[in-house]
């Protein structure tokens, strides 16, 4: 990948997978077929090795969209995952042809040139579709994470907005409703299991980034017990679980677009509030005894 420019946040600029990205050295497709290195990243980069990858992303997108998923779930390729069989050979040939068109001609040969089975196809395309959903979180970090060090007097509706902003990709990115298939296959498949450990990791880094500018920005402290890691753990945790259930279709108040906030938000706002130190320097477990001593005496 070119050299980034970091801005005030140490977050990266915004990059496009597959655009300025070297998917090889980058450690995201890395089962391509080739003698030499020099000919697997050239491969891997190649313009019809992302034309198959980004076929299987809209083979995703349509998996999640009920009018396109119908005649997907076949099972019509001996090494596909189960989980993963609406991404045969066949299937993702004729997305990538009709996406490209007559002028950019594919065929099955170019598929097996670069992958010698399908099973190293869908490995790489896990790691693929997860690292598109880093890549998209860091485009929407750099777009909105700035209001939280201008925000002053508005800084809850900061943190509102950056929370709507990251929930509201669950249903705008297919990468987000693929980390589910990933998950479930994670246990049975080693591909999947390294691919969603390496997308946490960026993703921990990326989040820790902004939370360490917040917090050194504005003088903050965690109280004694918890610090950066555990905060951002739980707050992923929370964006993940709020996701399922958004996608899940629950009538829940999820989402407000009309004032651009959350329940993530919200939860983000109460984690804020309960791990940052007021200044008592007290645990967590010391403030709720706390709470709950003055309770008693009321």
């Amino acid at each position: 990948m070119s050299p980034q420019q970091r801005d005030p946040l140490n977050l990266p600029a915004e990059v496009h997978l597959g655009e300025d990205l070297d998917l090889y050295d980058a450690k995201i497709v890395t089962n391509i077929s080739g003698r030499s290195a020099r000919t697997r990243r050239r491969l891997a980069n190649g313009r019809e090795t992302l034309a198959f990858l980004d076929a299987a992303l809209d083979l995703t997108t349509e998996l999640f969209t009920p009018a396109f998923s119908e005649g997907l779930l076949d099972n019509d390729e001996e090494d596909a995952r189960p989980v993963m069989s609406y991404l045969s050979r066949r299937k993702v040939l004729a997305k990538a042809r009709n996406n490209c068109g007559d002028d950019f001609p594919l065929s099955e040969n170019m598929m097996r040139h670069r992958w010698s089975t399908h099973g190293d196809f869908l490995a790489d395309f896990v790691s693929y579709a997860l690292a598109d959903k880093h890549w998209s979180l860091q485009i929407a970090l750099s777009r909105h994470a700035r209001e939280l060090l201008t925000a002053g007097e508005d800084f809850a509706a900061a943190v509102h907005r950056i929370a709507y902003e990251d929930l509201k990709l669950v249903l705008e990115l297919p990468a987000y409703r693929f980390q589910l298939l990933a998950v479930a296959t994670a246990q049975a498949d080693s591909a999947s299991a390294q691919a969603l450990a390496r997308m946490y990791k960026n993703l921990s880094q990326v989040w820790m980034s902004l939370y360490a500018s917040v917090f050194e920005h504005y003088g903050f402290e965690f109280r004694p017990g918890v610090g950066m890691k555990e905060f951002s753990i739980l707050l992923q945790a929370m964006a993940e679980g709020l996701g399922l259930r958004l996608i899940s279709g629950v009538d829940e108040p999820l989402l407000d677009h009309e004032q651009q906030t959350s329940l993530l938000g919200t939860a983000a706002l109460s984690l804020f509030l309960a791990l940052v130190d007021p200044g008592d320097g007290l645990t967590l477990e010391q403030t709720a005894e706390a709470a709950m001593h003055r309770r008693r005496r009321t």
